[in-house]
């Protein structure tokens, strides 16, 4: 895998919903993401919005399997390639800014134009709720052993003339791993929805 920094100039980053169309001129040959659910094994980039204040440029961190390329409009800072190498037992320090969500049944489906799905997906917003979202992804590959929550402001995007709002929040913490091979899956294809927005990012380092 291959860690990036880069920065997206403040008249593209005031808009979260830009952020990931603007970092895919990173990687002109590579194929848009045709993954259809979080079983498959991801072809395109994860990232995670280090610091977006305002009039500035945005700082990302950037995970991809292809070496990024200078582009038009982003700019890359440095890239260095990690290969983790976690084992049965070990504890590690972890972060992971995500959009923990549940699915219930949409019961105004009907009177929304193109909506072809009866369910819709709402921000679980107790503390409780989100731990034991975070502990059901990493179920099989890692143990919560300690994790703070750090909720963030909402994201605020548009998505043509539509407006947006989304909810996350970063788990910080240490885990133990259970099973390596599950856990490189979760590092290497993100946890959980709204990847486009800087979710799903799984950091992880040893202690000590």
């Amino acid at each position: 895998m291959i860690l990036s920094r880069a920065e997206i100039p403040w008249a593209a980053a005031r808009d979260p919903y830009q952020h990931h169309r603007v970092l895919w001129r990173l990687f002109p040959d590579e194929p848009r993401e045709p993954r259809q659910g979080e079983a498959e094994p991801r072809h395109g980039f994860l990232f995670r919005v280090e610091d977006n204040r305002p009039g500035r440029p945005a700082r990302i961190l950037v995970q991809s399997k292809r070496p990024p390329s200078p582009a038009a409009g982003v700019t890359l800072i440095a890239s260095r390639e990690v290969q983790p190498q976690p084992s049965t037992g070990q504890h590690l320090a972890f972060l992971l800014t995500a959009n923990p969500v549940k699915t219930i049944k949409d019961t105004q489906a009907e009177q929304k134009p193109g909506k072809t799905s009866e369910t819709c997906r709402v921000p679980l917003v107790k503390e409780d709720e989100q731990r034991a979202w975070l502990a059901r992804k990493l179920e099989g590959a890692a143990q919560l052993e300690t994790v703070t929550l750090l909720p963030h402001q909402p994201l605020f995007f548009r998505r043509g003339n539509r407006a947006g709002k989304l909810s996350t929040l970063s788990f910080e913490g240490v885990l133990c791993v259970q099973d390596p091979e599950r856990l490189l899956g979760l590092l290497e294809n993100g946890i959980g929805p709204a990847k486009a927005f800087g979710c799903g990012l799984l950091l992880v380092r040893r202690l000590g």
